[in-house]
């Protein structure tokens, strides 16, 4: 009788467990790609899904847009050529600056992590346009501008 109440504990664990990771993430659509116009950039920022990601959603300030990203979320946007910065107030270290270039498209990697009672880490990086392309496939279109 005991190991039978076990198994029947252990299976609803289980199932709230896994209800749970499922309602983990942005809700949004699906990754499109998007033709860069030939006199500016397309700029793509987004957080990956990650089992240990927090669950703090900090302020991006990225060019002129400023946003809240959620676990597999991402935002995008058209950006003038020239530098762009990307930082959060919540993170002072946390900062990227690169020069965007007409016609291209830019992926830019958010990580987040918890770092205890002071807050959380933020880390920008800016990927690879393939690996970013491909990393952004199981993000949803997302990010609440402010």
């Amino acid at each position: 009788m005991r190991l039978r109440v076990t198994r029947t504990l252990t299976g609803i664990l289980a199932a709230a467990f896994c209800t749970m990771l499922a309602g983990c993430g942005a809700q949004g659509e699906a990754y499109q790609p998007r033709a860069a116009p030939a006199s500016r950039s397309v700029i793509y920022i987004y957080r990956p899904y990650g089992l240990i990601s927090s669950q703090v959603n900090p302020m991006i300030v990225c060019g002129h847009e400023s946003i809240e990203l959620e676990t597999a979320g991402f935002y995008e946007f058209i950006a003038d050529t020239g530098p762009i910065t990307c930082a959060t107030p919540a993170d002072a270290t946390a900062e990227l600056k690169f020069d965007a270039h007409a016609g291209e498209k830019y992926f830019i990697k958010e990580d987040v992590a918890s770092s205890g009672v002071a807050g959380s880490n933020v880390h920008f990086k800016l990927m690879d346009a393939e690996v970013g392309e491909d990393e952004i496939k199981e993000c949803s279109r997302q990010g609440i501008r402010q």
